[in-house]
């Protein structure tokens, strides 16, 4: 998706792109999301990092209509709202918590409601709730469409895709990335913007040869976070908010299907589902919803986030070598911030630099990488 978003916006700003994927577009962990809009369910404080995602969420209505009319694919952005819901005293004490820790920056975004409030909004909530947070304007999208969106809309105006064609390495020529090396033969051009997810860290391949005392590749600290996901379809009244609880969250999809996600496990980049996963879910959404029990069970699938050590993306240009930029490490927030992405990196390409909010994920804050010669 982070890739599809940085083609697009490239080639809004009328630049020739060419958008290199192993698999098919969607494959991996940008096909395997929830799609969930949700800034306020990753915060845990006020600064940058909340108001990026807030802005982000208001920017989705005008982004999908415009994808819409040039793509001709509805991304299905519903603002359901979504509830966080608190099943013990301990749980609403935390909840209560982060909405004071929350609110300099989200003021009139959260509200607390008390048990028979959450009920009248979502009648199948379970009856030993201790209250909820109400956030009116969170939403979600359908993932795998989103992405397809943003290539679909790239292509229109222009940009070359190119599947099952996996990058093996970069080329270099003095200090700078002249391209990419692929299993299809090599690929030239002026920037190369590294945004393979999970795989990042492994396309950059060959950064050693492009002068000595280049950055190693583990300075890239981007590593793979498994998450699983199940779908149901509810026998009886489907939901309508997102709910988001201890152990599970809820996301309604306008077939009646019920997303149910996700785990968060560090265990490389070995993508099954188990049985443990699996049944971890299926356990926890009855518990927030008795009525799914009865739900039947449509599937199972699993992704790879990219994960970062914060939690945050990683975007700029590599230091010391020219034309290279990364764009990785969105952890849960890919789709969220996946238009924002797209329109920073275009920016970066063209010359310019992270400002305000935006420094906050600046490639730059790892330390690990060193300037070339």
């Amino acid at each position: 998706m982070i890739g599809c978003s940085v083609a697009f916006h490239l080639a809004l700003e009328g630049a020739s792109v060419l958008l290199l994927e192993r698999d098919d577009l969607a494959s991996a962990a940008s096909g395997a999301a929830a799609g969930m809009l949700t800034p306020l369910g990753e915060a845990t404080g006020p600064g940058p990092s909340l108001r990026l995602r807030l802005a982000a969420l208001r920017g989705f209505d005008p982004l999908c209509a415009d994808l819409r009319e040039r793509s001709g694919l509805d991304p299905q952005l519903v603002r359901s709202g979504a509830l966080r819901v608190a099943l013990s005293e301990s749980e609403a004490e935390e909840l209560h918590a982060r909405v004071r820790a929350v609110e300099v920056d989200a003021a009139g975004e959260l509200e607390w409601l008390a048990p028979d409030a959450a009920r009248a909004l979502e009648s199948g909530l379970t009856v030993d709730l201790h209250g909820a947070v109400w956030s009116a304007n969170e939403s979600h999208v359908l993932a795998p469409v989103l992405t397809r969106a943003y290539a679909t809309a790239a292509a229109s105006l222009g940009a070359r895709i190119e599947t099952g064609t996996p990058v093996t390495g970069l080329l270099g020529a003095g200090d700078r990335i002249a391209g990419v090396r692929t299993s299809a033969g090599d690929r030239t051009a002026g920037a190369v913007v590294v945004c393979a997810g999970a795989w990042s860290p492994a396309c950059l391949t060959g950064l050693g040869e492009v002068a000595s005392g280049a950055a190693p590749v583990s300075a890239l600290p981007v590593t793979p976070v498994r998450g699983q996901i199940l779908a149901l379809a509810p026998r009886d009244t489907a939901l309508r908010t997102i709910v988001w609880g201890t152990g599970a969250y809820l996301v309604p999809k306008r077939d009646g299907t019920v997303v149910v996600g996700a785990t968060e496990e560090r265990v490389g980049f070995d993508c099954r589902t188990t049985v443990l996963g699996v049944r971890s879910l299926l356990d926890a959404a009855p518990r927030l919803v008795p009525s799914l029990a009865s739900a039947t069970f449509r599937g199972a699938w699993a992704g790879l986030r990219p994960g970062s050590p914060d939690h945050l993306p990683a975007l700029g240009p590599w230091p010391g070598a020219r034309g290279l930029f990364v764009a990785a490490g969105h952890h849960r927030s890919g789709v969220l911030l996946s238009g924002t992405t797209g329109q920073l990196v275009a920016d970066l390409v063209r010359g310019k630099a992270l400002t305000g909010d935006a420094c906050a994920l600046a490639l730059a804050r790892f330390a690990a990488p060193q300037p070339i010669g």
